[in-house]
């Protein structure tokens, strides 16, 4: 069985203790990793404060070089990385291949042309003048998810390396194949030592000890229950935080929508990667009117996907991420169930090796606010425009809503009033490198990707140069 050992200071490295990687499609261990010690990751952060310093020096066109360098690892070695993935997380191959770790190419691009046609600001009068630069945090301690770990590691360390600064990356345990197989190809770059370092464990134990130290910034992407034990051990010793956190994301269909259109991108929005992608839809609001045809369109196309198999090409969606996942979501399936909800389809663990669960739809009275981060939706109607309003208004999260009308002017003044920080009308997943991405409320702050992402892992710096007397000069006359 292979082993994959997590990378510090340019080395290698390898515990006593192991962690087994489970493929959830098959129930079989695929891999090993090794739970990071402690001494080890002080000397990570150590490593990474000496090569941030050197790092931090050179010229953004050096940056940008570098950054190159990573993404043209990424796509040399595609159907490597994505197959690798796919077994660690259970998603289907077309997912990783197609989509995911391309994307995380993309970010490492994006970056590099932003640095090329980034410039210091100059600004001068005849008394002196102001230049403003942009410094570094420094070691950036940087969470994936277990879901699209490569992907985050592009849309995170791609702007955070291009700052000047240093990351350790601290992979799910759940998750970690992916990303030290690509540190093993990035290892025979010739990298600057230090300006990646990847640490493996458990969150409870590792996870929770680089959020207390001493670090400059946490960049998290995953659940709001898990970035409160971040938050509470990084206070200690306080550092910005940059967090994504998911949430109930609404897909609302009003009567005068395309229908068809609207039924395929609720069908890519609930169950791609099993629903397990925080851009997910959570809750589908339907316009009353349209209601009941509507929803049997969706009921009727949802039986048609086919799970199983992840390197199927014919296989809609692959395995949930473990064991524990699938209880969990059957368990809440059913507690919804017991509280009046009614299944319309789906409902129950899929029987055999593997963990599965099917595309599942609930119809519910009420609004519900829940995110399962899993193939389950829910469903209800609104009557008008303002009891959607409301249905909007009243969510505690906030990260993306879907709008589906032919009326734009009706869907931009929606848009406008949501608090939220993604609004898609008549379309699903429109985002690239190029446009900032997070939360607001519940679902986060700050923002990664697009200029806005740049600009989170950096201070602006003012220098002040004066020609003839400061402004103070003579003020008091002595």
């Amino acid at each position: 069985m292979q082993e994959y050992r997590y990378y510090i200071g340019g080395e290698f490295k390898k515990s006593g203790r192991e962690i087994a990687c489970i493929n959830p499609a098959i129930e079989e261990t695929i891999g090993r990793i090794f739970e990071t010690t402690p001494g080890d990751l002080k000397t990570a952060i150590i490593s990474a404060r000496i090569a941030y310093r050197e790092f931090a020096r050179k010229s953004f066109k050096e940056r940008a070089k570098l950054l190159r360098q990573i993404k043209k690892a990424i796509l040399d070695n595609l159907q490597e990385l994505a197959d690798l993935e796919s077994k660690d997380v259970g998603k289907p191959l077309k997912e990783s291949l197609f989509v995911d770790v391309p994307l995380a190419a993309d970010a490492f691009e994006y970056y590099a042309s932003f640095l090329e046609s980034l410039e210091e600001r100059t600004q001068r009068d005849s008394s002196g003048e102001d230049v403003i630069t942009y410094i570094p945090y420094g070691v950036c301690g940087i969470y994936l998810p277990y879901n699209t770990p490569l992907m985050i590691f592009g849309f995170s360390s791609a702007a955070a390396i291009a700052g000047g600064n240093a990351v350790i990356i601290k992979p799910s345990e759940q998750a970690s194949l992916s990303m030290l197989k690509l540190t093993e190809l990035l290892d025979k770059e010739g990298l600057p030592v230090g300006l990646i370092n990847v640490i493996t464990g458990e969150g409870g134990t590792i996870g929770k000890a680089l959020a207390g130290e001493e670090i400059d910034l946490i960049s998290f992407t995953g659940s709001l229950r898990t970035l409160r034990k971040v938050v509470e051990a990084s206070s200690r010793k306080p550092k910005k935080i940059i967090c994504e956190l998911g949430g109930s994301n609404i897909f609302a269909v009003f009567s005068d929508a395309d229908l068809e259109e609207a039924n395929q991108n609720i069908l890519g929005s609930s169950f791609m990667k099993q629903g397990q992608m925080c851009i997910g839809t959570s809750m589908v609001v339907v316009e009353e009117s349209i209601y009941g045809k509507f929803v049997e369109k969706v009921v009727e196309s949802s039986k048609k996907i086919k799970t199983g198999n992840p390197f199927d090409p014919l296989t809609g969606m692959g395995a949930v991420i473990s064991k524990e996942q699938l209880v969990d979501l059957d368990k809440r399936v059913k507690a919804l169930v017991e509280k009046g909800a009614k299944i319309l389809f789906g409902g129950d663990i899929i029987k055999g090796k593997g963990y599965f669960y099917p595309p599942t739809i609930i119809e519910v009275d009420e609004p519900v606010y829940e995110e399962f981060f899993g193939p389950v939706i829910l469903i209800t109607k609104f009557k008008d425009r303002n009891n959607l309003q409301k249905i909007i208004d009243n969510n505690p999260t906030g990260l993306v809503l879907q709008l589906w009308t032919k009326d734009l002017r009706k869907a931009k003044e929606i848009a406008d009033l949501a608090e939220a920080g993604t609004v898609w009308i008549n379309t699903f997943a429109r985002m690239s490198a190029k446009t900032p991405f997070g939360g607001v409320k519940q679902s986060g702050f700050g923002r990664n990707l697009g200029k806005e992402g740049f600009f989170e892992y950096v201070h602006a710096k003012h220098t002040g140069i004066g020609f003839d007397k400061s402004p103070v000069s003579g003020w008091f006359g002595v």
